[in-house]
C-alpha cells in the first residue's frame, strides 16, 4: 500500500509539473512570438522606404496624392508622412501604425489569456482527476481490507461451531455415556447450532438491507417492556456484576417493528459487552424528552477512536485486524442496527463516555408523519 500510494504521489508530481512547464512554454513562446513580430513590423519600414524611393526614381508618381494611394495599397500597416510640402516625393517618413502595434498586442494578449486558461482549467481538471482517482485507490484497499477481515471473521464464526458440533457427534458415537452427559452434550450442540444460525441470519439480513428487500412489520408496541425484558434476558445467565443496568422511563408507546428493536438492541449491547473491558459495566437508558424518544447503550471499556468512529457502521468494519483481535464477529452488527434505525426515520450516533467507554445513542422522532408517539 505505501509503495503504491509512493508511485502514485511520484507520477501525480509528474504530471503537474509536465502540464506546468507545457503552459509556461507556450506562453514563453507567446512573448518571443510577439517581439519577433514587432521587429519585423518595424524592418517593413526600411523596405517600403527603399521601394518608394525607387518608384520617385523611375517617375511612377505625378504627386504625393498617387503616392499615398501606392503606399496604403501595397502597405496597409504602415503609415507615410511627408515631411516637406513643397518636395513630398524625396523628403517622406514611413512607420508601423498604431493600429497595427495595437493588433499585435491584442493577439498576443489573447493567445496568453488562452493558454494560461488552458493550463489552468486542465491543472484543475488533472488535480480532480488526481482526487478521485486517489479516493477511489484508498476506497478499493479500504473495501479489500474489510473483504479479508469478513473472509477470517466469518470463516472463524462459521468454523467454530461446526468444528465444537463435529466433536460433539463424534464424543457421542465414539464413547457410552450416561443420560445426564447426552443431555449436556445435545444443549452444547443446540447451543452451537444456535450460534450458527445467528451468524447466517445476519449475513442473509446484512444482504436484504443492502438490496432494500427487508420490510418492518410496525405496529404500536410498549418500548418500556420491550427493553425491560431484553435486560432481564440478558442479565438471567450472568452474575451481580456483570448485569447491565437500566435506567427505563414507562409507559414510552411507538409504532416501530418489535423484531427490528430486538435486532438493534442486541446488537448493540453485544458490541457493548465485546468492548466494555474484562468486567463490562454497561448501562442501558430510555426516555421521551419533548418531541424526541432516546435510547442510550454506554459502557465503561477501551473507547472507539475518532477515526474508528467514521468506519464503525460500514459492513464488515471491526476495530483492529484480524488477525490479532481477540473479540468474536463478523463487523455486521453495528452495519444492521444503523440501517434499522434509519428504516424507523431515527438517527444512530456513537460518542465517548466519560470518563472512558462508548455511548451509542438512538434518536426517534415522535412526530405525526412518522407515526411515533411516546
Amino acid at each position: 500500500m505505501d509503495r503504491a500510494r509512493i508511485i502514485f504521489i511520484i507520477l501525480s508530481i509528474y504530471i503537474f509539473a509536465a502540464y506546468t512547464w507545457w503552459t509556461y512554454a507556450h506562453y514563453s513562446n507567446t512573448q518571443k512570438i510577439f517581439a519577433q513580430k514587432k521587429e519585423l513590423l518595424e524592418m517593413s519600414c526600411y523596405k517600403a522606404t527603399f521601394d518608394l524611393q525607387g518608384a520617385v526614381s523611375q517617375d511612377m508618381f505625378n504627386d504625393s496624392i498617387d503616392m499615398q494611394k501606392f503606399f496604403a495599397l501595397h502597405y496597409p500597416e504602415l503609415e507615410l508622412s511627408f515631411l516637406d510640402i513643397y518636395l513630398p516625393l524625396d523628403n517622406f517618413m514611413i512607420r508601423p501604425r498604431l493600429a497595427s502595434y495595437k493588433q499585435l498586442e491584442i493577439g498576443t494578449t489573447r493567445k496568453l489569456t488562452m493558454y494560461i486558461t488552458e493550463g489552468l482549467v486542465m491543472m484543475l481538471l488533472l488535480f480532480w482527476g488526481m482526487v478521485y482517482i486517489y479516493r477511489s485507490f484508498k476506497k478499493e484497499l479500504f473495501l479489500k481490507k474489510l473483504q479479508n477481515n469478513f473472509l477470517l471473521s466469518v470463516t472463524h464464526e462459521l468454523k467454530t461451531p461446526l468444528t465444537a458440533m463435529k466433536l460433539y457427534m463424534e464424543t457421542l458415537l465414539k464413547r457410552t455415556m450416561n443420560p445426564e452427559q447426552i443431555t449436556l452434550i445435545a444443549e452444547n450442540s443446540l447451543n452451537e447450532t444456535q450460534r450458527l444460525q445467528e451468524q447466517v441470519e445476519k449475513l442473509l439480513l446484512s444482504a436484504q438491507l443492502d438490496s432494500r428487500k427487508y420490510e418492518l412489520e410496525k405496529q404500536h408496541l410498549n418500548l418500556s417492556e420491550l427493553i425491560n425484558e431484553l435486560v432481564i434476558n440478558y442479565n438471567k445467565p450472568r452474575q451481580e456484576k456483570d448485569k447491565i443496568k437500566a435506567f427505563i422511563e414507562d409507559q414510552i408507546i411507538i409504532y416501530a417493528d418489535a423484531s427490528a428493536i430486538e435486532m438493534i438492541l442486541n446488537n448493540l449491547l453485544s458490541n457493548a459487552a465485546k468492548y466494555g473491558g474484562e468486567n463490562p459495566s454497561i448501562e442501558i437508558s430510555l426516555k421521551a424528552i419533548q418531541s424526541q424518544i432516546i435510547l442510550r447503550v454506554s459502557d465503561q471499556g477501551i473507547g472507539i477512536s475518532d477515526l474508528d468512529k467514521k468506519m464503525l457502521f460500514n459492513k464488515f468494519y471491526r476495530v483492529g485486524d484480524e488477525q490479532t483481535r481477540k473479540t468474536k464477529g463478523t463487523g455486521l452488527g453495528l452495519f444492521i442496527a444503523r440501517h434499522l434505525v434509519n428504516m424507523h426515520k431515527g438517527k444512530l450516533s456513537v460518542c465517548n463516555n466519560q470518563p472512558k467507554g462508548t455511548i451509542f445513542e438512538i434518536k426517534l422522532e415522535s412526530d405525526a408523519n412518522q407515526n411515533f408517539i411516546s
